[in-house]
This record gives structure tokens, sequence and C-alpha cells, in this order.
């Protein structure tokens, strides 16, 4: 989702698509696993965020880069960066608006079938297995985050899932151009709804406001590039 030009590291190659890791995703698991670390005895489960976040942004990014290659796109490349990940293809650029509408909600739709193979897995475990509360817990919160992350990605915000959908959808009626603007238009439209929900509601979250101001900034800038190109 997020991520510069930094340095990234290649960790492997499935079914062509080849995956990238930036440092900054090793420290937005490093602030998840140390954000409510109060105690020893707690570092197990805490640690339990390094496979969830890993396995979870790659499983979505997946989702994309098999619909991609479905299409006939070919395989993309996968970085693990920022808040999230990114699926690159270069040839994809040509696809349909209905097309890249399937594969924006590939990602969601994945995030989705790990989070019931996650539902599953536990209550299968519970019935056959016992109790296991390192297992049992990952299996929930596997669960509770990947259908977390399927939502959020699904607000009609760009970059998002949900922006991308909205942009593609207008692409249906409209050139790209008109579309870029409108589906930035309405990203900062729902921004400040969000932004208004959280002060009404009180939660501020320092995470869940860079985020607010991050996706503004970047929708404005799409905003002005349109403007000087004019």
């Amino acid at each position: 989702m997020f991520g510069g030009n930094s340095m990234k590291w290649h960790l492997f190659t499935l079914g062509g698509h080849k995956v990238y890791l930036e440092p900054f995703f090793l420290l937005l698991i490093a602030v998840f696993v140390f954000m409510d670390l109060n105690s020893a005895a707690a570092l197990p489960r805490q640690l339990l965020w390094a496979p969830i976040l890993f396995g979870g942004v790659l499983f979505h990014e997946f989702g994309h880069a098999v619909a991609i290659k479905a299409f006939g796109f070919g395989p993309s490349t996968i970085i693990l960066q920022g808040f999230g990940g990114v699926t690159i293809n270069e040839t994809r650029q040509n696809s349909k608006p209905g097309e890249s509408i399937v594969i924006s909600l590939a990602g969601p739709g994945a995030s989705l079938l790990l989070a019931l193979l996650s539902f599953g897995g536990l209550v299968a475990y519970k019935s056959f297995a016992g109790e296991n509360a390192l297992l049992t817990h990952f299996l929930y919160f596997n669960g509770v985050v990947n259908v977390f992350w399927a939502v959020f990605n699904m607000l009609p915000i760009n970059p998002m899932d949900g922006g991308h959908v909205v942009l593609h959808a207008l692409r249906k009626f409209m050139p790209m151009r008109k579309a870029l603007y409108y589906s930035a238009i309405s990203s900062l439209v729902v921004l400040g709804l969000l932004a208004a929900t959280i002060l009404a509601l009180g939660h501020f979250g320092i995470i869940l406001i860079v985020l607010i101001v991050m996706f503004g900034m970047q929708n404005v800038q799409v905003l002005q590039q349109l403007k000087r190109a004019c």
C-alpha cells in the first residue's frame, strides 16, 4: 500500500511472482510486537504479530497477483513495504475497467479466505486436539486481523483497493483523467468523514491519524498533478 523506493531484499519467487521485503515493513512488525508488551511472559504472544502481519499482507498481495496473471498479464512483483504491501505489474496498465475491478477485489477476497481458513482451523483444532493457548490465540487473531484488513482495504479511498474499485468503475463512463480526478475528490470526502468520526468518538490512534494524513496528501498530489497537466 505504501512505501518509497528504498532498498529491498528478495525473499523468494513463487509461481513466477517475485517477493521483496523493505526494511520499513520490519519496523511495522516491531511496532505491533512491542505495542502491548508489558511483561516477559507476554512476549511469545506478542511475537505472533510477526507471522500474522507477514502472512496476511503476503496472502492479500498474492490475491492481486494471481488475478493479474489469470487475466493474462503474467507474473507480478510483490513488495512488503510501509503499512502494507504493493503488487506491481507494468503490463496490466492496459487492463479493462472490469478486469481492474476484479484484480482490486482479489486482495480483500484473499484476506477473507485466509480469515475463513483461520477460523475453520480454530474450530477444528478445539474439536479434535484440545486447547493450546498460543495456537488458538494465533488462529483467532489471524482471522480477526485479516477480516479487518479486508474491510479496511475496501474503504473507497485511494490508494486502497476500495479506492481503486471506485476509480475503475468511473473509467467505465469517462476518460481516465476524469476518473482520477473524481476518485481523488471522493477519497478526500471519505477521509474528511472518517476524520470527523474519529474526532467525535475520541479514538486518536497515532497509526490511524498518520494513515489519514498520508492518504489525504496522496490524493491532493493527484489533483495538483492533474491541474498542472491542464
